[in-house]
């Protein structure tokens, strides 16, 4: 039993400094798996994520642990400092930069900076893995759902994090969960909050839906709670059209209407009927240029504006679907 913090070198930056990858390990009493936990693969998605994995580092006990959790909360240190979504110094999103070659199959003697990031990911965390869970936020928006890829046991893990929305998804090349695919390992997606609203809920959803999973694996004694109600929404090839992304044409402040609170968000249920979700404000004359509303008779929200946030012309304002085309789990 034992617990210990190490870094994982990458190269060293322009000033001098090391670019490092820090990992922790919790290591239980018992044989079993390997459960990787990880974060900000995307630099503007700290919170709730960084809360989450502290809370559970802090709450498994290593006596009652079967196998090891290896926990990697920010995986672009560069992206972080910066608080942007892509690495600043070469411009890549990490989250595809998980390649073997260029654009143009060219094998490259020196990698960009993201790729270096992404080959010491690779090999001193993917690798050793049989689970995974990758934490993802919104930023300035909320989102609330778990991605899985589309087999069995990645539903049966997905489900087990017992969130209301499930999108089953596929890996695109580049990905991290591709590569984590790739090396035998089973990958989920928590997609969860944002906007530093319900903080405190989100990371305790996102513990429990991490123990349950443990427990389901059962890396952890005691009793796998059910599942709620769960919707699944299909994006599989040949499906995306069940992804509804509302757009801002312009530059400007998303206002949401009141009734779209974060608890709204939280709760993950359909929106019955006709409802505006927000309003697109231009900060210069002040006037109202667009209006987001939802489009079915029930509506299910991915990801949602529930503060008033900025933002640039095609950024994504809301991810909706139709709640009746989703499966339903009971």
């Amino acid at each position: 039993m034992t617990r210990t913090f190490e870094w994982l070198p990458v190269t060293t930056l322009a000033s001098g400094a090391e670019l490092r990858v820090p990992l922790h390990t919790l290591r239980g009493a018992y044989a079993g798996p390997t459960l990787g936990l990880s974060a900000l693969v995307h630099g503007n998605e700290p919170l709730p994520s960084i809360g989450i994995i502290r809370a559970l580092l802090e709450r498994i006990d290593p006596a009652e642990l079967r196998g090891t959790v290896l926990a990697a909360p920010v995986l672009n240190p560069l992206g972080y400092a910066a608080m942007t979504r892509h690495t600043p110094e070469d411009g890549l999103n990490l989250n595809a930069a998980f390649v073997d070659s260029d654009a143009g199959g060219h094998p490259e003697p020196v990698k960009t900076v993201s790729i270096q990031l992404s080959s010491a990911i690779s090999a001193g965390f993917l690798s050793r893995l049989n689970y995974q869970i990758d934490f993802h936020t919104g930023g300035n928006a909320s989102v609330h759902m778990i991605e899985f890829n589309d087999d069995e046991e990645s539903l049966a893990i997905a489900r087990a994090f017992n969130m209301p929305i499930l999108l089953r998804d596929v890996w695109l090349p580049g990905q991290m969960w591709a590569r984590a695919e790739q090396l035998g390992v089973k990958a989920i997606v928590a997609e969860l909050g944002g906007a530093g609203q319900l903080y405190a809920e989100w990371v305790e959803r996102g513990v429990a839906g991490v123990l349950n999973v443990m427990r389901q694996l059962k890396m952890l004694p005691g009793e796998v709670l059910p599942p709620p109600r769960q919707f699944v929404v299909n994006n599989l090839p040949g499906h995306e059209e069940n992804l509804n992304i509302l757009r801002p044409r312009e530059a400007g402040l998303i206002v949401p209407e009141p009734a779209i609170t974060p608890r709204v968000a939280f709760d993950g249920q359909p929106i019955v009927g006709a409802q505006v979700l927000g309003r697109l404000l231009n900060p210069y004359d002040l006037t109202l240029r667009q209006e987001f509303a939802t489009p079915f008779e029930r509506t299910l929200m991915l990801a949602t504006r529930i503060a008033p946030t900025w933002c640039t012309p095609g950024e994504f304002g809301y991810i909706i679907t139709d709640a009746d085309k989703a499966e339903v789990l009971e």
